[in-house]
């Protein structure tokens, strides 16, 4: 970012973005008063595979919430299994993140991810965020940034937001299933995109039993200059939603008709969710002599407050005569900070920089789990599902230095260290633990770097390697214990081209190893440790925006993930279970304008999104289906009134959201022998929407 004040040097700088923008007619510009501009742009990629998704490619097909925007990732595939108010569950790159185990999440500021949550370590649910209001999605593969923390095994996605229609938008949609939506977004016309206030309220009968959803969101963010060098940012938000979720069937009871497709057995699954932030934030930027930046510092503080609560069962009637039902409940309070400060000085040459950084996290957890009967909700709690009723805290310290220097014009060294410390307090607040407080306290140092080389114009060579980790469940450690990280190294090399905004490419060969993982085990709800995994893989996308009416974005990754150590039921080499090897994605729209009417432009779009994701393995050497879904919407905006029609599964292709393998006993005898699971994926559905802009 530079901030330019010369008047002559402005001048020139209009001058040169009127001949680039390819107008015609456009009147001289020119500037008889000395102006502050700020000339932004994207900071450099730590690694050939980084994205920074903007919002037009975002919006080019239909989406039906924040967590989907993820699918124009390279490398990611979602699902939502358990219902739609649940957090997705996140594939990345050989990662299975489940809800977040892998994934560092921010969202305007603000950690999304949950420490120590019962349901999951990491848990990130991302639907308080409207999608309209999302800016652009930046994505961080691997761990080669000191500013990435915990969580970012697989990468770092981080959410900014921005509305930039001006006035009042308003619309009302209705859609399959008895489905229903209002969005209620005001952007200060003259103002920056990042000052809005958004509302909503969505609600759906759902394609089947138990799959019904409600929930209301809004979003408020506001930006001001405080002077010349210092801007501010406030956002707040608050979110509520309620689920019913159909849980898993047995996939012979659907194969056999003994089960409607779209039935379930347990009819009580689903749960609910809240989250509310506020996050604020001052920057501050400082010039040298010439113009050029000098130093620049931020700080940014947030509050967060979640509540979780989840009922599910797996396993049908297998470990009682009164049902495996377990209800997960999590409430949790967040405080914390980030600051940094980067200078500009000269150590091999005057483009060379240093930046410092520091991240506090304090969290104070409630939780419990549960078993309930299937016929009074009594608490049934078994052998296998020992009640748990637990106060948990914890405290992350980090602080991280970055270094960014250019030993000569072609070469850019990027690197550094980031030391965090990590404490817990678990105290048993249960019956069956008697009140139980145990204490724990660890650090990891991580090493983080990258060279990146300018080959020609436009093209560049990147060769990355990081360290990170993944924290531990708070109540997995005992007394006294030094907290035991999950270790996590990565190497990336590959290429990137950049053709102005026209047209970005990148591919990349990437490898990653855990010292221990974590799979989800259905029996308890929740994901046990396994021993060390590795993943090897390679990941290609190109983005082209030739024109004001033509966009795409396609993507294609294969990742190979085994299993490097032996140990319990897993050999050396085996796959790991439920990561999908091949997700390929692309998203197209052309948004022409068709002519004018009553002197108002007819302004069209036709989006359209294809997902594949193939080679899905299972436990005990099982494949599950392959998945191919189509979307597509169409739009048509005249003057001040637009209409638009999604359809989501466009050619209602019967496919599985979620497979599993393991024993159950939800009709007839109990059995132990693995046997495929199944959650049904959602048939064909059409969503119509009216807006006004006003």
């Amino acid at each position: 970012m530079a901030r330019l004040r010369d008047r002559n040097t402005v001048n020139r700088c209009l001058a040169a973005l009127v001949a680039a923008s390819g107008v015609s007619g456009m009147a001289r510009t020119t500037l008889a008063e000395p102006l502050s501009v700020t000339v932004a742009g994207d900071a450099a990629p730590r690694s050939a595979s980084e994205v920074t998704v903007k919002k037009r490619v975002l919006s080019a097909a239909p989406h039906k919430n924040a967590g989907e925007l993820l699918l124009v990732v390279p490398g990611v595939s979602v699902s939502q299994h358990s219902g739609e108010g649940k957090a997705h569950q996140v594939f990345f790159r050989g990662f299975d993140a489940v809800h977040g185990q892998d994934i560092e999440f921010w969202a305007a500021g603000a950690p999304v991810n949950d420490v120590s949550n019962i349901h999951g370590q990491g848990y990130a649910d991302l639907h308080f965020l409207i999608p309209e209001v999302v800016k652009e999605i930046r994505a961080s593969a691997g761990n080669y940034d000191p500013q990435q923390g915990d969580f970012a095994v697989a990468g770092t996605m981080r959410y900014s937001l921005g509305y930039d229609e001006p006035g009042v938008t308003a619309s009302g949609g209705l859609g399959s299933f008895g489905a229903r939506r209002y969005l209620l977004v005001y952007h200060p016309e003259g103002t920056s995109g990042e000052n809005f206030g958004a509302s909503e309220f969505a609600s759906s009968d759902g394609f089947g039993p138990s799959r019904a959803a409600r929930h209301g969101s809004a979003i408020a963010q506001t930006t001001f200059r405080m002077n010349d060098s210092t801007s501010a940012r406030v956002m707040a938000s608050a979110y509520a939603g309620r689920f019913d979720s159909a849980g898993v069937v047995p996939l012979a009871a659907v194969e056999s008709g003994s089960l409607s497709r779209f039935g379930t057995y347990d009819a009580k699954q689903g749960g609910a969710s809240a989250r509310t932030q506020v996050v604020a934030e001052l920057m501050s930027q400082r010039q040298g002599d010439d113009g050029s930046p000098r130093d620049s510092s931020g700080m940014s503080t947030f509050l967060v407050l979640r509540s979780l609560s989840l009922r599910s069962n797996f396993t049908g009637f297998l470990t009682s005569k009164e049902g495996d039902a377990i209800q997960q409940t999590n409430d949790a309070t967040t405080v914390g900070a980030t600051a940094f400060y980067r200078r500009t000085l000269t150590l091999l040459s005057r483009r060379d920089s240093l930046e410092a950084g520091i991240f506090l996290r304090a969290d104070s957890i409630e939780q419990s789990q549960h078993q309930l009967s299937f016929l009074d909700d009594r608490v049934t709690d078994s052998s296998l599902h020992s009640g748990v009723q637990a106060s948990v805290s914890a405290l992350n310290a980090a602080s991280y230095l970055d270094a960014n220097l250019h030993p000569w014009r072609p070469v850019v060294l990027r690197g550094g260290l980031r030391l965090d410390n990590l404490s817990y307090t678990a105290q048993d607040t249960g019956t069956g633990a008697g009140g139980q407080a145990r204490t724990s306290l660890g650090g990891q140092l991580s090493k983080r770097a990258n060279v990146d080389v300018n080959l020609v114009p436009g093209l560049n060579a990147l060769l990355s390697y990081g360290e990170g980790f993944r924290s531990p469940q708070a109540r997995s450690l005992s007394n006294g214990e030094t907290t035991p990280f999950t270790r996590v190294v990565s190497y990336e090399t590959g290429l990137r081209f950049r053709d102005d905004t026209r047209f970005q490419s990148a591919l990349a060969l990437y490898r990653t190893r855990l010292s221990d993982d974590l799979v989800f085990d259905q029996s308890s709800a929740r994901n046990v440790s396994v021993p060390g995994t590795v993943r090897t893989g390679i990941t290609a996308n190109l983005t082209a925006e030739p024109n004001s009416w033509f966009v795409s974005s396609l993507s294609a990754t294969y990742a190979h993930a085994v299993f490097a150590e032996r140990g319990g039921a897993y050999e050396v080499g085996d796959l790991l279970p439920y990561v999908p090897q091949y997700v390929v994605r692309s998203d197209l729209a052309l948004t022409p304008v068709l002519g004018r009417v009553a002197g108002n432009k007819i302004e069209s779009q036709l989006g359209v999104g294809l997902t594949y994701e193939g080679r899905r393995p299972l436990p005990y050497s099982e494949f599950g289906h392959d998945v191919f879904l189509a979307d597509a919407s169409v739009a048509v905006r005249v003057g001040n009134v637009r209409t638009s029609l999604d359809v989501f599964n466009l050619l209602n292709l019967n496919w599985f959201d979620g497979e599993f393998v393991y024993g159950s006993s939800f009709a007839g005898a109990p059995s132990l022998v693995p046997t495929r699971h199944v959650s049904v994926g959602a048939p064909r559905t059409l969503f119509w929407t009216l807006t006004l802009f006003i």
